[in-house]
């Protein structure tokens, strides 16, 4: 990080009230309500802009104390509360409770200046109620002079319509939907201003990027950050930015005034509500911007090298100051820069400042030559610097810009202008060249050398005054040589190189020659023959036979060895390994015992030249079935040279057979069951065999009642052989039915409708296989049919048999028929509208008239098409509407059915009811 550039992590001065415990620093400490939240070692300094915008934050050495420090006593930045705002024990303000009409607000009790920035940080709660959970909560930036004991109204208000908030700012946090003022239907968040809650600012928005309900009892973070030099205010809620705004707040909002009070305010109304909450994180701010500065007066110069004393100092209306590098009085400045102060007001509330350190004009001294000045092969040295054309040079004391020396050591030159001075320093040496010689096995040696090839040859560099010598290849002082050539070696100390030295290695040809043996390869028990044929300039010195062979045309196996010698002298042993091949194992096996349905593999594993079966086949694996019979298989195989047979046998096991059974059986229910018999076996088990069916024993027979898949297995318990049988059973119902009429007793030349139900007996399906439905009645057919009075039969049959059912219906005379509604309800919504008789009589004679509870005829007519509306008609002067209630009817009535007159009257109660 570069000069000018504030750290966030060491930038960290927080005012909250939340009772955090101090950092665990030894130095650092709690002093009234600033809290150490971070501590580390920043040497860097902040431009005066950062600084100001930054205000409360703060770059914090080891042993920072706050400015709190000279504060008078008592003097704590706390929150004033309002109405049912209550401070719990966590430091966390509480604004309502989960009751109806609540409100609370907390005004933090220093201001904030709204010509610097400010980040605060919270956490918000806005209960656990959802669909009664209500109002919200309201972040307000109001006056100055109004002062910070005010709050509005409760309900929708939010406590903050209806208050003396005009002018304000404020985020309004909403968590229950009012259409009145357009609110969304999603819990929401928005900027508002002068008291109002129509959004008139920014948004609104959803509260929660994620989350439509924020009533869910989480601790929500919520940050406010103002940023003065670009004049915009950024709102984030649970770390997304949700709303932004960009002007001059303090012009727009507060008439010009840049400071601010700073609070919540929160209510509930007449739903039940929730507990609404807010912690304060982190609170960068100032109140008084410019109100620390430094003593003794600027402007403010430093020397490269040198210190500046500076002491913090407050300006009206601070009251203490320290500096931002280490939260002391005094700052020691070595390099220029911007440093940042703060500071504390008598009511602990924050101040801020900064100052502008340059540099002092210097010498501008740089030397023109290497501080560590070698001198090779040489007693005179000329040293050089640059300075700037005011500026006085001496070096070792003697002015000028250049010397020369033949002392080796260290020399000064020093520059200096206008009270500043800088001094550099050049060591200088007189270093004598080294001498390259060589060593072989620590004895001195010259060239050329000569060596056999293969001979180890490490030649060493020696090297005067200490130097330290390299090969031109390898980079060290030792060589290992494999070749002929030159071999070139140089020192160097401090800089110095020597003159390249070489030496010469001559690296001789070793006698050479080829052994032969024939056959390549010996096969058990078996000799060969050995040969030697020497190179030009090469001759046998002497053999070295393995044991038991002594002559090479009776050869057996190992190792033979021929030892030569060449006319340069050099020395060279030819060895050739010569083997015995193993007795041929072929890796042929008897098969374990196997079912005479099965197969078998006979394999030989080990690798082979050639391989030939007695059954035909060359491969190494021959395939055996049972009516190959038990062998022998004969293998006859060659290994090089060698040939050799090998022979294997293989027992079968009998193989059960399950019999003869049909693939699919069918059966009706009433029929008995699928019987299964098991046939003799043409050949004895091993052990026993043993019969089952689906799994479960059945060594006597079986019998399928159920239908579904059986698979019949017969087994010998002792090899396991076996065999087979996979049968379908298909159950077909057995029918029996039902004839029911809906009505067993009907009008005289009425008809009503029989149903036939269809059942099978065993509870298959009725319909896997056809059935037909044949009724014994002439013109009646089908499921369903309309049936006169009188015995109706319907015989049901299918491929399993037939049922015969039985359907009767009675009759009776059956004259017209009177049904009265016993309640309507005339209250014009189209529906049970009117009181009237439904009849299938034809009226000769009709009347009917209607009762309220104390005996007073009400309404009559003597059309029976005519409905009673609720009405009075019959009662009093002119037309009325009657009170819900019941009322007594009378209905007389005659009528012709059937040449009979009838007449009659009935007599009920019916309920009016709008």
């Amino acid at each position: 990080m570069g000069r000018g550039v504030c750290a966030p992590q060491c930038a960290r001065w927080t005012t909250s009230n939340r009772g955090l415990a101090p950092p665990p620093l030894p130095c650092a400490r709690r002093i009234f309500p600033y809290i150490v939240r971070k501590a580390c070692s920043c040497g860097r300094t902040c431009s005066a802009l950062q600084l100001h915008d930054l205000v409360m934050r703060v770059f914090i050495s080891c042993c920072l104390l706050l400015v709190g420090v000279f504060g008078p006593a008592g003097a704590i930045a706390q929150w004033n509360l309002v109405q049912g705002a209550v401070q719990e024990p966590s430091g966390c303000i509480r604004l309502t409770n989960t009751s109806q009409n609540q409100r609370g607000a907390a005004w933090h009790d220093c201001q904030l200046n709204l010509e610097a920035d400010f980040d605060l940080e919270f956490t918000v709660n806005f209960g656990t109620t959802d669909a009664d959970g209500a109002d919200g909560i309201v972040f307000v930036l109001q006056p100055f002079g109004v002062g910070n004991n005010v709050i509005g109204s409760t309900g929708g208000s939010i406590g903050y319509e209806n208050g003396p908030f005009n002018p304000s700012l404020a985020v309004e946090m909403d968590t229950w939907q009012n259409g009145d003022v357009g609110d969304p239907w999603y819990d929401h968040i928005a900027l508002t201003s002068d008291g109002s809650i129509f959004h008139n600012v920014e948004g609104p928005v959803q509260a929660h990027s994620m989350l439509s309900n924020i009533e869910n009892g989480q601790d929500f973070p919520f940050r406010v950050v103002w940023e003065a030099s670009t004049q915009t205010l950024e709102v984030y809620f649970d770390g997304d930015l949700r709303l932004t705004y960009t002007g001059n707040i303090a012009a727009t909002f507060f008439g010009g005034n840049p400071l601010v009070h700073w609070g919540f305010v929160a209510s509930t109304g007449g739903a039940v509500g929730n507990q609404q909450r807010f912690c304060l994180v982190e609170a960068n701010y100032t109140t008084h911007p410019e109100s620390v500065t430094a003593g003794p007066e600027g402007p403010w110069e430093v020397c490269l090298g040198d210190e500046l004393i500076l002491t913090a100092e407050p300006l009206p209306p601070a009251t203490s100051a320290v500096w931002a590098d280490n939260g002391e009085p005094q700052l020691a400045i070595t390099e220029a820069g911007t440093y940042g102060l703060f500071g504390t007001d008598d009511q602990g509330c924050p101040a801020s400042g900064a100052i502008d350190v340059t540099n002092a004009p210097g010498p501008e001294l740089e030397l023109l030559v290497n501080p560590n000045l070698v001198v090779c092969g040489g007693t005179e040295a000329e040293l050089a610097a640059s300075a700037a054309p005011e500026a006085t040079v001496t070096w070792d004391g003697v002015e000028g810009l250049t010397a020369v020396t033949t002392e080796p050591g260290i020399h000064e030159v020093v520059a200096s202008i206008e009270g500043c001075q800088t001094a550099l320093q050049v060591d200088v040496l007189f270093q004598a060249i080294p001498e390259v010689s060589f060593a072989l096995q620590g004895e001195p040696v010259v060239g050329p050398l000569e060596v056999c090839a293969g001979e180890p040859l490490t030649l060493q560099a020696l090297a005067t005054e200490g130097g330290s010598p390299e090969w031109e290849v390898g980079n060290s002082p030792f060589l290992s040589v494999t070749s002929s050539g030159d071999y070139i070696a140089s020192a160097s100390i401090n800089g110095c190189v020597s003159e390249p030295q070489s030496i010469a290695v001559d690296v001789l040809p070793l006698p050479q020659g080829q052994l032969e043996a024939a056959p390549p390869s010996l096969c058990w028990e078996g000799v060969g023959s050995v040969a030697l044929d020497l190179e030009e300039n090469a001759f046998l010195e002497n053999w070295s036979l393995p044991a038991g062979t002594f002559n090479l045309d009776l050869a057996g196996p190992g190792t033979y060895t021929a030892n030569l010698v060449g006319e340069n002298g050099c020395e060279n042993a030819l060895s050739l390994n010569y083997p015995m091949l193993p007795p041929i194992a072929t890796g042929l096996l008897d098969p374990d015992p196997l079912c005479e349905n099965s197969a078998t593999v006979l394999s030989i594993t080990q690798p082979m030249d050639h391989i030939s079966w007695n059954v035909g086949g060359t491969d190494n694996e021959l395939y055996v079935v049972s009516s190959m019979g038990g062998g022998p298989f004969v293998a006859t195989v060659t290994l090089g040279a060698c040939t050799e047979t090998d022979t294997a046998h293989v027992t079968w096991w009998p193989t059960p057979f399950v019999g003869s059974h049909p693939d699919s059986v069918v059966r009706c229910e009433l029929e008995g069951p699928h019987e299964f018999i098991w046939p003799t076996q043409t050949s004895p088990a091993v052990g026993s065999w043993v019969w089952s069916v689906n799994g479960e024993p059945a060594t006597a027979g079986y019998d399928a009642f159920a239908e579904g898949d059986y698979e019949v297995e017969v087994r010998d318990n002792a090899t396991g052989c076996h065999a087979t049988h996979n049968m379908n059973l298909e159950v077909w119902p057995s029918l029996t039915a039902a004839a029911t009429p809906d009505d067993n007793l009907i009008c005289m030349g009425d008809s009503t409708l029989a149903r036939v139900e269809v059942f099978s007996i065993g509870g298959s399906d009725v319909d896997e296989i056809p059935f037909s439905v044949v009724w014994d009645t002439e013109g009646l057919s089908g499921m369903t049919t309309p049936v006169a009075g009188g015995e109706h039969f319907v015989t049901v049959t299918n491929a399993c048999g037939s049922h015969v059912a039985l359907a009767e219906v009675e009759e009776e005379y059956c004259g017209c028929h009177i049904w009265v509604p016993t309640a309507f309800t005339p209250d014009r919504d189209g529906v049970n509208e009117g009181f009237r008789i439904v009849s299938t009589c034809d009226w000769a004679e009709f009347s009917f008239k209607i009762f309220n509870r104390w005996g007073q005829q009400v309404w009559s007519t003597n059309d029976p098409d005519t409905p009673w509306d609720g009405g009075a008609y019959d009662l009093g002067g002119g037309d009325h509407f009657l009170p819900d209630g019941w009322y007594t009817y009378v209905l007389k009535w005659g009528a012709i059915q059937d040449g009979i007159w009838t007449r009659d009257v009935k007599h009920g109660r019916v309920l009016l009811a709008r």
